[in-house]
C-alpha cells in the first residue's frame, strides 16, 4: 500500500486508514506495499494504529505541512472537505467538523485543553481559537463524531489532537546533538517566517527548543481591497524529559505564543457612526491594535512498566492561560446641524478577554487477557474566564463619559469525569470491538455577579454518563469494515448562558441578547459505518454518518419592535435574541474517496464529502452545512522531488434558509512541487489558486443576507507559498 504525497493525509482517516492497512503484507521496497503505521491517540487516548480504530480520524502530518507550505491554522485542513476552518490569516479562526464547530468540538494540544472561542452564535467571531505556530506541530488527529466517553463534555461534534515536534523528531539515532533552520513565505498574507528547532541529549535527558517569528500582514481578499492589518507573531516551545529508566519518564514542557495585530481601522468602535457620514460624522482618524497570547506549562509522568494495575500510566499536570486584548481609538470631527451636534469626539474601546486553565489528567491500560485490554482515566479541570469591553470617550472642551460593561460575568467551571474502556480482540484479532463509558460532573458558577435587572446570573450544574461502541472486522488482509456508536454531550458554555449584550449597530437597527437561566445540556447520538481497503491497484474508502442532537442550543427571536421617533416616523428596528434549546436537530452525511495506483509513482485521486442537517422542528437547515464538495488530482512521488496537481471544487450551495446568502459552484486549481536538494536541504513550493479565480467558501457568509455584499470573504487570488529548511 503506499501513501501518496499529494492527498498529504488531507482527506485523512479514509485516506490514511485505507493506505497504512497492510499487517500482513509482504515486505516490500515499491510504494505499492509500503506499510505506514500512523499511530493516533484520539481514538483510545492511547497510542495505536490508525487501521485499528473504528471510525473516520483524519491525520496531518509535519511532513503534511512542509509539503503543502502551511503557516497557519486555517490552511491545515485544505484537502479535507470534512472538515472546515473559519476566518482568515491574522483573524478570529475556528474548526468545525462535520458541520458542527464552535465550542462543540473539543481542541487538545500536548494533552492540554486549548482555549474556548467567543462570539456570535459559537461561530466564534470576536476571539477565536487555536493560538498556534504550525511549524511547531508533528502530528495533527480529528476524530470525528461525539467523544464525550473518552473526552467528556466540549466532545459533542468531535476533537482535534495537536501534538508538537520533540527530541526525537530531530535526531536521528545514536546522535546527541542536532536541529534545522527554515524561511518561508506566505503570499496570500505577504508573511516572511524564519525559525529554528534545536534537540540536544545530555546524559539522560533530551532537550527540545524550536523558536518561530512571522511578520506580514492580515490575509487578502481576492480584489485586494482590504486594508490589512500588519501581523506580527513569536512563538517558543521548549520541551525537557528526564529518562528514569527504559520505561519511565518524566518530562516539562513550557508553549508561548503571542502575536501582535496593528491596523489603521476601528471597526468595533465605528460601526454605527459608518452610516451617519451623509449627516456630517466625518471620521478623521481611527487606528487598532490587538495582542494575543497563550501560555501553557506542564509536567508529566509516563510508565510503561507493568504492574498489578495497570502496564501503561500517563499523568499530566497543566495549566493554559489565554489572553486576547484588543484596542480602538476613533476621532470624529461632527458637524450635524439635523441632529444639533457640534463637537471634536475622542473614543476608544478596549476589549479584554481571559481564559485560565489548571488540569490534572490520567489515563492507563492494563492487558488482562490475550483478549482484553482495559483503558481507564481520571481527568480534573477548573477554568477561569472573563470578558470586559471599557468604551472612554472625550469632548473637546467638555466631560468625560467612561462605561465599562462585562459581555458575561467572570465565571469559574469546574470539569471532572471518570472513564473506562475495554479492547476486545476476537477471531484471531480479526474483529476488534471497543465498549467505552464516562461519568462527569460539570459545575459552572458567575460568583455571584448580577444582570441587568439586578437579579443574580444562576449556577449551573449538571452531570452525564455518555458511551460508546465501535466494531472493526477484517475481511481480509486489505480489507475491513467498521461501525460506531457514540454519545455526545455539552453543558452550555459560559458566552451563551451568561451573554448580556446590547447593540446599535446601525442608525436604523439595535439588538439585544438577554441571558438564559434554564438552559439544558446538548446531547447526541452518533452512528457512523464504513468499509476501507484495497483491490488491485484501487485503494478506496467510504464513511456514512447520523447524528441526532436533542436540546440542540441556537439563538432565538424572542420579540422585535419597530421604534418610532416622536412624530410618529420610523426610527430603528429593536430586536431582542435569547440562546434557547431547540428539541432535536438531525445530521447526516458522506465521505468517500478513491485513489488509483498507476504505478509505484503517479496516483490519481478523487475526494468529496456530502453533508445535510435541518432542525427537526421548523425543517430550517443549519448554518454550518457546506455543500457538496472535495478535490481532485494527480501526484508523483520521485527519489528526490514530487509534484501534485490538485483541484479543490464545491457544488452551489442552494441548501439555505429563505432571504440567506448561496454561492456559486467553483474550482480551483493548486499546484505543489518538492525537491530534496541533499540531505540536509529540501524545497516546498505552493501556487495557490493558479488560474486566478475568484470564489467564497460558503462556511464564511453562513448566516448573511441574500445580496449582501461579500466581497470582504473571498479567497485570496493566485499567490505563491515557499520554504526552505537546512538540517544539521
Amino acid at each position: 500500500m503506499f501513501k501518496p504525497a499529494t492527498i498529504a493525509l488531507a482527506i485523512s482517516s479514509a485516506i490514511i486508514s485505507t493506505t497504512s492497512y497492510a499487517d500482513d503484507q509482504p515486505d516490500d521496497t515499491s510504494v505499492m506495499h509500503q506499510d505506514l503505521e500512523v499511530i493516533v491517540v484520539s481514538g483510545s487516548r492511547t497510542e495505536k494504529p490508525l487501521k485499528d480504530v473504528a471510525g473516520n480520524i483524519s491525520v496531518v502530518t509535519s511532513a503534511d505541512i512542509e509539503k503543502q507550505a502551511i503557516g497557519d491554522m486555517n490552511q491545515l485542513f485544505k484537502y479535507d472537505p470534512s472538515i472546515q476552518v473559519t476566518g482568515s490569516i491574522g483573524g478570529a479562526q475556528n474548526i468545525l467538523v462535520r458541520g458542527r464547530g464552535g465550542d462543540r468540538v473539543l481542541m487538545i494540544k500536548d494533552g492540554m485543553r486549548m482555549n474556548e472561542g467567543y462570539g456570535a452564535n459559537g461561530a466564534n467571531d470576536i476571539v477565536g481559537r487555536g493560538f498556534i505556530e504550525t511549524d511547531t506541530l508533528k502530528q495533527v488527529e480529528v476524530a470525528k463524531g461525539a467523544s464525550s466517553s473518552l473526552y467528556g463534555s466540549d466532545a459533542l461534534g468531535g476533537i482535534i489532537i495537536f501534538t508538537t515536534k520533540d527530541a526525537s523528531d530531530v535526531l536521528n539515532k545514536g546522535e546527541t546533538f542536532g536541529g534545522s533552520v527554515k524561511t518561508s513565505y506566505l503570499g496570500s498574507s505577504n508573511q516572511g517566517h524564519i525559525g529554528a528547532n534545536l534537540a540536544l541529549i545530555t546524559g539522560d535527558v533530551e532537550h527540545f527548543a524550536s523558536v518561530n517569528y512571522r511578520q506580514g500582514n492580515e490575509e487578502q481578499n481576492y480584489q485586494e481591497s482590504e486594508d490589512p492589518f500588519d501581523i506580527e507573531s513569536v512563538s517558543l516551545l521548549y520541551k525537557a524529559k528526564y529518562n528514569i529508566d527504559k520505561d519511565n519518564t518524566f518530562s516539562f514542557i513550557a508553549d508561548v505564543w503571542q502575536q501582535e495585530a496593528k491596523g489603521d481601522s476601528a471597526d468595533g468602535l465605528l460601526a454605527y457612526f459608518r452610516s451617519l457620514d451623509k449627516y456630517g460624522y466625518e471620521i478623521a482618524q481611527e487606528n487598532s491594535t490587538g495582542d494575543k497570547t497563550t501560555q501553557s506549562f506542564q509536567l508529566n509522568y509516563r510508565s510503561e512498566t507493568e504492574t498489578v494495575l495497570f502496564d501503561y500510566l500517563n499523568v499530566s499536570l497543566y495549566n493554559n492561560n489565554t489572553e486576547q486584548d484588543d484596542e480602538e481609538y476613533a476621532f470624529l470631527d461632527i458637524n450635524a446641524p439635523i441632529f444639533g451636534v457640534f463637537e471634536k469626539r475622542h473614543m476608544w474601546k478596549k476589549s479584554s478577554y481571559e481564559q485560565d486553565t489548571f488540569g490534572l489528567l490520567s489515563n492507563a491500560t492494563k492487558k488482562l487477557s490475550g483478549t482484553h485490554t482495559l483503558g481507564f482515566g481520571l481527568d480534573i479541570e477548573q477554568t477561569k474566564s472573563s470578558r470586559t469591553v471599557h468604551e472612554y470617550r472625550e469632548v473637546e472642551g467638555e466631560s468625560t463619559k467612561d462605561l465599562i460593561t462585562n459581555k458575561f460575568p467572570e465565571n469559574d467551571v469546574f470539569r471532572t469525569g471518570i472513564f473506562v474502556n475495554d479492547e476486545i480482540s476476537l477471531i484471531d484479532k480479526k474483529l476488534i470491538i471497543t465498549p467505552g463509558a464516562r461519568f462527569d460532573y460539570y459545575d459552572m458558577d458567575p460568583n455571584g455577579a448580577k444582570k441587568a435587572d439586578d437579579t443574580e446570573f444562576a449556577k449551573i450544574d449538571d452531570s452525564k454518563v455518555s458511551f460508546n461502541l465501535g466494531a472493526l472486522y477484517k475481511l481480509r488482509d486489505d480489507l475491513a469494515v467498521f461501525a460506531q456508536y457514540g454519545q455526545g454531550f455539552k453543558v452550555p458554555a459560559y458566552d451563551l448562558a451568561y451573554i448580556e449584550h446590547y447593540n446599535q449597530a446601525s442608525s436604523e437597527y439595535i439588538y439585544e441578547i438577554i441571558p438564559s437561566d434554564d438552559l439544558s445540556p446538548e446531547e447526541s447520538d452518533s452512528f457512523e459505518v464504513g468499509i476501507r481497503g484495497h483491490a488491485g491497484q484501487f485503494a478506496f474508502s467510504v464513511a456514512a454518518y447520523y447524528t441526532k442532537f436533542d436540546n440542540f442550543l441556537d439563538t432565538q427571536l424572542v420579540s422585535r419592535e419597530i421604534v418610532m421617533d416622536d412624530e410618529g416616523e420610523f426610527s430603528h428596528v429593536y430586536d431582542t435574541f435569547q440562546y434557547q434549546n431547540i428539541d432535536s436537530v438531525t445530521l447526516k452525511g458522506l465521505e468517500a474517496n478513491v485513489n488509483y495506483f498507476i504505478d509505484n509513482s503517479i496516483t490519481l485521486f478523487v475526494n468529496a464529502a456530502y453533508q445535510d442537517g435541518k432542525n427537526d422542528e421548523t425543517g430550517d437547515y443549519l448554518t454550518t452545512l457546506v455543500p457538496l464538495s472535495g478535490n481532485i488530482g494527480v501526484s508523483y512521488e520521485g527519489d528526490n522531488w514530487g509534484s501534485e496537481l490538485i483541484v479543490n471544487w464545491a457544488d452551489k450551495m442552494t441548501k439555505v434558509n429563505e432571504g440567506k446568502a448561496e454561492i456559486a459552484c467553483y474550482g480551483a486549481v493548486d499546484w505543489l512541487f518538492n525537491y530534496q536538494i541533499n540531505s540536509q536541504i529540501n524545497v516546498n513550493l505552493a501556487l495557490n489558486n493558479i488560474f486566478d479565480k475568484e470564489y467564497v467558501r460558503y462556511i464564511n457568509i453562513a448566516g448573511h443576507t441574500s445580496g449582501e455584499d461579500v466581497s470582504h470573504f473571498t479567497e485570496s487570488g493566485r499567490n505563491l507559498a515557499a520554504n526552505i529548511s537546512f538540517a544539521f
